[in-house]
Formats: C-alpha cells, sequence, structure tokens
C-alpha cells in the first residue's frame, strides 16, 4: 500500500521548514505527529507546508492542535502555509483554526513572518 503522505524536509535561516505532500488522515497522523514534534523547538519556527496536501481529516486537524500546543510550551512558533480555496484551506476555516493559528498563503510570505520572534506573534 502507498504512503498517503510523503513529508520533506529542508532548513531555513530562523525555522524547520516540513512540505508534507498528500493526505493526512487517521492511518498516518500518529506518523505525521512524529515527524513534527520531533522539530518542535530546534528552531524558533516551524513551517508546515501543506500546499500540496490534497485532504485533512479530523485526525490531520487533531496533529496540527498538538503540534500548536507544543510549539506555544516551548516558546516556538507554527505557521501553517496553505493555497488559498483548497481543500485543506476550507477545512481551517470551516473549523476556525485559521483564526487561532498563524496561516500563510505561500512559503515565502511565512519565511518572512518567521523573521519576527515567535513569541510576539
Amino acid at each position: 500500500m502507498p504512503e498517503l503522505a510523503t513529508i520533506a524536509f529542508e532548513q531555513a535561516e530562523r525555522a524547520s521548514v516540513l512540505r508534507i505532500d498528500g493526505e493526512i488522515d487517521m492511518s498516518n497522523a500518529d506518523h505525521v505527529l512524529d515527524e513534527l514534534m520531533a522539530r518542535v523547538g530546534a528552531d524558533p519556527w516551524l513551517i508546515v507546508d501543506l500546499t500540496a496536501c490534497s485532504y485533512v481529516d479530523s485526525a490531520g486537524l487533531s496533529v496540527i492542535a498538538r503540534v500548536d500546543a507544543r510549539c506555544r510550551e516551548v516558546l516556538s512558533g507554527l505557521r501553517i502555509v496553505v493555497g488559498a480555496d483548497g481543500g485543506v484551506d476550507r477545512v481551517l476555516s470551516m473549523t476556525r483554526l485559521n483564526a487561532v493559528m498563524n496561516v500563510d498563503r505561500t512559503l515565502e510570505e511565512a519565511l518572512e513572518a518567521a523573521e519576527e520572534d515567535p513569541k510576539a506573534s
């Protein structure tokens, strides 16, 4: 059975960037959570690029919320990148997570915002 999501990591100046391609659902949420949690606190910011993510269910939303909570505990910041009007954007909007998290439209916007101190946002 092929993986539903692939996760690629890259290092930016003040951020760990994880790009998730595919789907995040209950079948792979624990794996995605482990990958993200391993990067929390390594840099001032964790940027999760979901622009290539086509589907996120409630388990995926739980992953995002748990990573956000952990980032806050260790005084680092989380930025979520989603394309406008995509499926993931709609789910974040319907659940109002976009109102309580740092959501950017492009990776470039997220990297620019990561120049700030995460404690200030």
